[in-house]
Parts: C-alpha cells; sequence; structure tokens
C-alpha cells in the first residue's frame, strides 16, 4: 500500500528577537498553535538579528523551532551573509518571512543565490523605528536604499494594516506592485474571551474590595528596554497623567498599568508613592495573565502616539472590554465600534477622564464579544490561513 507524505512547508522569519512586542506575541501564539494542528504542515523557524537571547526565546524552542542568532549590523554584513548562506543551505525554506521593515531589503541582498522564491516583507510599526533609527545620513542612505531593495528583491509586501502600508507610501509606484493583504496578528480568541472571576482574583492580589471599586487599565511597554530615551509609541506618560487625575478627582476608581516598567516605569512609582497614591495607581510589570486582568478592568486607555494596528485593542474588544483609544490608531482594529470611543490627545487630560467614567457607566454583555473577533481576520485560525495563502506560490 503506498503512503503519501506531505512534506512540512518550511518557513523563515527574520526577526531582531523575542521580546514582549506585539509582533513576537503573535509569532509566539501562531508557533503554538501549529504544534497542535499538525496537520498544517507548517514549520516555522527564526532568524535574531539582536544576535541575543530575549523574553520567549525559551518557550519558542519548546514549540520545536529553532532560533539562529546572527548579529546583523553595518560592521557584521561579511559574517551575517555567510552565516545566512549556510542558514538557507541546510534547511531548504520555501519561504522567507522577514520581520524588519526596509532592513528587509538588505537582507534579501546579501542572502542573494541562495533565496526561496517566496520573500515576504512585513510592516509592523515603521513609524517609530524610522524615527529612532533615521538619525544621520548614513541611515538615511541605508533606509531609502533598503526601501528600493525591498520592492526589487521581495516577492510580496504585507503589513499589520492596510493603513500602515498607505501611510508608508507602499501604496504608491513600484511598492504598491508588490503589495499583497495585510497579515493580520491572531490570537486564540477563547483565551481572550471575558472571565467573570477576573475582578474578584486581581482586586484580592492587590488588596482592593472588588465590588466597590473600578479600575482603568494600561498595556504596553513604559520604559524601553534598548533606550529609555527614544520615543515610545505607546505614549505612558500621557495615560500616567489621566490616571492620577482620575484616581485622585474619583475614590472609588483605580488605574493599573501592565508591560514592561524601564526607567520610566520605576520613575513613576516613586512619584505615585511620594504622591500618596501607592494604593490606587499599580505598576505589575510583565505578566502572562493579560487576559485575566483585562477582564478585571472596567476600561482600557490606549493614548498611542502611532500604531501599526493596535493589537492590544482587538484583544480587549474580544473581552467586551470598553476603550478610550487615540484618533492615530487604524479604523481596522476596531470591530465592536459600541466598545470604543476615539479621542484626540489634544482633547487634554481632563476630556479623557470624563470619557472614562462615562464609557464605564454603559453596560455590555462582555461575554458575547469573543464570537465577533472569532469570525474576524484577528482569530489565529484566520490568521494562520492567511499567512499558508501567503507561503503558496
Amino acid at each position: 500500500m503506498k503512503v503519501d507524505f506531505v512534506r512540512k512547508k518550511r518557513v523563515l522569519h527574520i526577526i531582531d528577537g523575542f521580546g514582549a512586542g506585539g509582533a513576537e506575541t503573535w509569532l509566539l501564539a501562531t508557533v503554538k498553535y501549529l504544534k497542535t494542528h499538525p496537520h498544517l504542515n507548517l514549520q516555522f523557524d527564526f532568524l535574531a538579528t539582536g544576535g541575543e537571547v530575549r523574553l520567549f526565546d525559551e518557550e519558542i524552542k519548546e514549540q520545536g523551532c529553532k532560533i539562529f542568532y546572527v548579529k546583523y549590523s553595518f560592521n557584521s554584513l561579511f559574517s551575517f551573509r555567510a552565516n545566512l548562506k549556510s542558514i538557507l543551505l541546510s534547511n531548504q525554506y520555501d519561504a522567507i518571512h522577514d520581520h524588519q521593515d526596509f532592513i528587509s531589503g538588505w537582507h534579501f541582498l546579501l542572502g542573494a543565490g541562495y533565496m526561496p522564491d517566496i520573500r515576504i516583507a512585513h510592516l509592523h510599526n515603521p513609524f517609530n523605528f524610522v524615527n529612532n533609527y533615521v538619525v544621520n545620513p548614513v541611515r538615511w542612505f541605508s533606509y531609502h536604499l533598503g526601501r528600493l531593495l525591498t520592492v526589487a528583491l521581495t516577492s510580496k509586501i504585507t503589513g499589520t494594516s492596510n493603513a500602515v502600508m498607505d501611510e508608508y507610501g507602499y501604496n504608491k509606484w513600484p511598492f504598491s506592485k508588490r503589495r499583497t493583504n495585510p497579515a493580520y496578528c491572531g490570537f486564540d480568541v477563547n483565551k481572550f474571551a471575558y472571565n467573570s472571576h477576573g475582578k474578584e482574583k486581581l482586586c484580592k492580589e492587590l488588596g482592593w474590595k472588588s465590588k466597590e471599586c473600578k479600575i482603568a487599565l494600561f498595556v504596553g511597554r513604559i520604559g524601553l528596554q534598548d533606550n529609555d530615551t527614544a520615543a515610545n509609541q505607546k505614549n505612558p506618560e500621557f495615560a500616567f497623567s489621566v490616571a492620577k487625575e482620575l484616581v485622585s478627582l474619583n475614590d472609588n476608581w483605580k488605574f493599573v498599568f501592565v508591560g514592561y516598567k524601564g526607567n520610566l516605569g520605576t520613575s513613576m512609582e516613586t512619584e505615585v508613592k511620594s504622591a500618596g497614591l501607592a494604593d490606587k495607581i499599580k505598576f505589575l510589570g510583565l505578566r502572562n495573565d493579560v487576559p485575566d486582568i483585562m477582564s478585571a478592568a472596567d476600561v482600557l486607555v490606549f493614548p498611542s502616539l502611532w500604531e501599526g494596528l493596535g493589537m492590544v485593542a482587538v484583544e480587549a474588544q474580544c473581552c467586551g472590554l470598553p476603550i478610550i483609544l487615540s484618533e492615530t490608531v487604524p479604523v481596522e482594529a476596531i470591530f465592536c465600534e459600541e466598545l470604543v470611543v476615539v479621542k484626540k490627545l489634544e482633547d487634554g487630560i481632563k476630556e479623557w477622564r470624563e470619557s472614562i467614567v462615562r464609557i464605564s457607566n454603559i453596560r455590555y454583555n462582555r461575554a458575547d464579544y469573543a464570537f465577533k473577533i472569532n469570525a474576524s481576520p484577528f482569530s489565529i485560525y484566520n490568521s494562520i490561513n492567511n499567512l499558508i495563502q501567503m507561503y503558496t506560490p
């Protein structure tokens, strides 16, 4: 009896490293799903151009993925090419999926002659990267030439949203000829479904009375691991100003920050203690129970300066959590309009505070919203199927 063997499709993803960002969280969720659904016949490996171990590396390896640590920098171009050549020849990948903006073009150039036919450049949130990278003439040249190399050497250009690709100019020639549909980051909808015990659990941990308090939530990096002086797109300073006014003027309100603290977060904690607000404003750092914390919260505060998409906002909607977000967040992230209030940052702290209080008084059946997100492109199932189509010639 003849048995047909279907070879796994192998894809090499090129990233900086597995920090605590949205793209990394999505990739981790994706490989976990692939491990539990082997019939999809899709294998991911990763090339980490930061050259060092990061937060999620061990968890990624536990899913059966390889991570190659190959430092990419101006001073390491020849060694990078040699290592990339060796990786490509040894593993016979069907596709390369590069997540590093215009640097994708340089990677594809250095791998020329050994690359598979399917080469994808993926934009996540280029504004912050460009603003913090293109700071001198050499880097300006690297940026613009890298963009041209990307369109010349890639087979497809995608992004976390149509908005980010449009904003970056990829709706215009010559980039438009390589552009494909967005690769929306997906997540496990069941994991983010509303948990009615979430508030009781969090309040017990923090010493609050769950029946008496309301909780506003900020999820995102506060300080930046690589450079605490760089611009932080999540705009934690604005959220902190809102938090101080909200809890000072409303006795029953609390405010929780979840995300890497860094120097800025530590400074904020010190200020909170000095102001006598330590019982009302909490900094929880990195957590692995964000879905439960979202279930505990009454409002998500999302005042980003810019976003490629804003996955935290989508996850909050899955949980039925009302959101106050800045107008810089792409409309593609809004699936449940009744849960979302869009504000300008220029409206000021007082207007944001009042909007938080107003939307928290509206009653929603929070358990209903996971179903809506499950049918969207943001469910992990739909997200992976979209990738499979991209990896198909």
